[in-house]
């Protein structure tokens, strides 16, 4: 129990703890192939956010903030002093804050396609989405099989064709996903990015249909000492479209491959 709610999560492997942090609509199992591959080295966690997936729900103003402060009390439950931290879209937004807010605790961290920049990140299938309209939309869509069916059959749709995505954003009442995308667009890191002390790499695509790809780019540009890598022929979710490639540069860089991090910081697609 986290501040009385009930937070579901998966744990996988020992060693070194890596969190692993979801974006919107998603849960811990948008994970689950990132958390085979991680957890042949490292401890994996991936909790399910307050309001998602299997956590409870409850009737509240959710924020970024709360998310971060429950990640670190969640950390603290488990005896977690120290961890890598990893995050896709919001989530990786979420991670961004809490690497500012307690950088003594986030040892390095992996920002894969995270906005920075608020409403101004979003284009396209994101911008759509992100208004209360957008998100109606989106739910009705996901009880329609013959929508879900013409959704899979479009060019980077993959993280709707996905059924456990699909599962998981079922599981999302509408008002939870409508203070989020509140709260994502209104959310804007990037006067704060100098300030990350961390090691950071910056994972993104140049075909994401949700976050401008130039939020990648920003981020990498800004961050002191930041690496940057580029995923090849993805959308929004390249650690399930192009999993080898993804994986390997994560792996490469929390554990300090020397020549594959200067790879990684020469921004060569992979």
């Amino acid at each position: 129990m986290i501040q009385g709610h009930r937070i579901n999560y998966r744990e996988q492997g020992s060693g070194r703890a890596v969190l692993l942090v979801h974006g919107l609509a998603g849960a811990s199992s948008f994970w689950r192939e990132t958390i085979r591959v991680l957890s042949r080295d490292f401890r994996v966690i991936a909790p399910d956010l307050l309001g998602f997936g299997d956590s409870d729900k409850p009737r509240m103003e959710y924020s970024l903030e709360g998310h971060v402060e429950r990640i670190f009390l969640l950390a603290d439950a488990l005896e977690i002093r120290e961890f890598d931290l990893i995050g896709h879209s919001m989530g990786g937004m979420i991670a961004l804050m809490a690497a500012l807010g307690s950088p003594e605790r986030v040892r390095k961290m992996v920002l894969i396609n995270a906005p920075v920049s608020g409403k101004r990140s979003l284009h396209g299938r994101g911008w759509i989405g992100g208004t209360p309209l957008g998100i109606a939309l989106v739910r009705i869509g996901l009880q329609i099989p013959w929508a879900l069916w013409a959704l899979r059959k479009m060019k980077r749709y993959y993280f709707i064709l996905d059924p456990l995505f699909t599962e998981d954003a079922k599981k999302v009442p509408y008002s939870v996903l409508k203070i989020h995308a509140r709260a994502l667009r209104r959310t804007d890191l990037t006067r704060r990015l100098q300030e990350v002390s961390v090691p950071v790499l910056v994972m993104g695509t140049q075909e994401d249909g949700i976050v401008r790809p130039s939020e990648f780019s920003l981020a990498a540009s800004t961050i002191p000492g930041a690496s940057q890598v580029w995923i090849k022929d993805a959308g929004h979710c390249p650690t399930l479209e192009r999993p080898e490639e993804s994986h390997g540069a994560i792996v490469s860089f929390l554990k300090g491959e020397k020549d594959q991090i200067s790879k990684i910081k020469d921004q060569k697609y992979i």
